[in-house]
């Protein structure tokens, strides 16, 4: 037996691969015949063409293009969705630094890991690049960064008598306050020769200082055949009447999804009763918090806060090398708006495909990439990437 390259054009792409002959003799003298195809085969092909290639009978080849099953499903694509959306630029912007300064090697070397659950090497990098993105205390980390591993959350819609009614007076004195500077205006330009100008800028004052109900007056500033300035008027109902059902509610969002609504509700109480306990501390009782008391934590502190700054240098140093600016705030402002989702697409089977990506760059994004020599990661992502 012996093997022949051959190759097959197949929807416009050509496709190489190998076919085991087989030399036999006939009464017209020796011809040759396929045993197989070898190609990307399965392990049950795989199988035959060891079998064949034995001598052994029953061996037995499907056909190398004809019968392959296509490896599709069906996507219903009204129902495509993105769900879990996450910043990605800035964290990931920051790891091309760490890794182009060696900081996680160093992190491991300084920090042996001992029988805990995350490597301390791992924390220390977490605080470092979160300090970097944005920075806040861990308590911030720890309810923005690491949201629950399903991303499952649960909402609770509240309905509050007495908060209706204060927003209902709220309400009202701004409508008063929007409906008597709108007749004042309206009175000063069929009084006196006024620019649109002028009009548009005291219009916008007064719905800037009153935005609570601004949503309810539809105005335009028209000017007139001799030049002066014209204010139209009028109260739009749909706004009223979403305002009226929307009084008094408030939405409660956690990402506990085993309590009922009558626990998270409580747990949300207590918390409101803790930070007014915190008020007092600091305004009646004079008490000013302090972020860290003992030496060894303060050290640890401004460690972080320098290396975080180390990261800052490092990229201004490659925004000025790569031609675009001393100050990196606008680089990293713009890289840091590329985020990370995960696309669900029902199939028409009934079940869901989910693939995480990230979003991709836009024009600008992508020059600022260019220029820096990074190159965002290859969709879509495995859970370990």
């Amino acid at each position: 037996m012996f093997i022949r390259p051959c190759y097959r054009r197949k929807n416009g792409k050509r496709h190489a691969y190998w076919a085991l002959m087989e030399s036999y003799r006939t009464e017209r003298g020796p011809r040759q015949r396929v045993v197989a195809y070898l190609g990307q085969l399965d392990e049950p092909d795989r199988e035959g063409v060891k079998r064949t290639a034995e001598g052994k009978r029953g061996a037995r080849q499907k056909r190398f293009f004809d019968d392959l099953r296509p490896s599709w499903v069906e996507v219903d694509v009204k129902r495509v969705r993105v769900e879990n959306r996450r910043d990605f630029g800035g964290p990931w912007l920051g790891l091309q630094l760490v890794e182009q300064l060696g900081l996680k090697e160093f992190f491991q070397g300084v920090m042996p890991a001992g029988q805990e659950d995350i490597p301390w090497s791992l924390m220390a990098l977490v605080l470092v690049l979160c300090r970097l993105c944005r920075p806040s205390s861990e308590l911030h980390i720890a309810e923005h960064f690491y949201p629950t591993p399903d991303g499952e959350e649960t909402f609770v819609l509240c309905r509050s008598r007495d908060r209706r009614e204060k927003e209902k007076a709220m309400h009202d004195r701004f409508e008063q306050r929007i409906e008597e500077g709108l007749r004042r205006i309206e009175a000063s330009c069929q009084k006196q020769r006024l620019e649109p100008v002028v009009v548009a800028q005291r219009l916008g004052r007064l719905m800037g200082q009153n935005s609570r109900a601004a949503g309810l007056f539809h105005t335009e500033v028209k000017t007139a055949a001799d030049g002066r300035a014209t204010l139209d008027w009028k109260k739009i109902d749909t706004w009223r009447d979403w305002a009226a059902l929307s009084e008094g509610c408030y939405l409660l969002r956690s990402n506990v999804t085993d309590w009922n609504d009558e626990d998270l509700w409580k747990a949300y109480i207590q918390l409101t009763e803790a930070e007014a306990a915190f008020r007092v501390h600091k305004s009646d009782l004079r008490l000013r918090p302090i972020w860290r008391q003992k030496e060894d934590r303060v050290l640890a502190h401004i460690l972080v806060c320098f290396l975080a700054y180390v990261l800052w240098k490092t990229l201004g140093q490659r925004c000025q090398r790569a031609g675009l600016g001393h100050e990196p705030r606008r680089v990293f402002d713009e890289l840091g708006k590329v985020q990370l989702v995960d696309v669900v697409m029902p199939t028409r089977q009934g079940t869901e495909i989910r693939r995480r990506c990230v979003t991709q760059p836009s024009d600008h994004q992508a020059i600022l990439l260019s220029h820096l020599k990074f190159n965002l990661p290859r969709l879509p992502l495995t859970d370990g990437a």
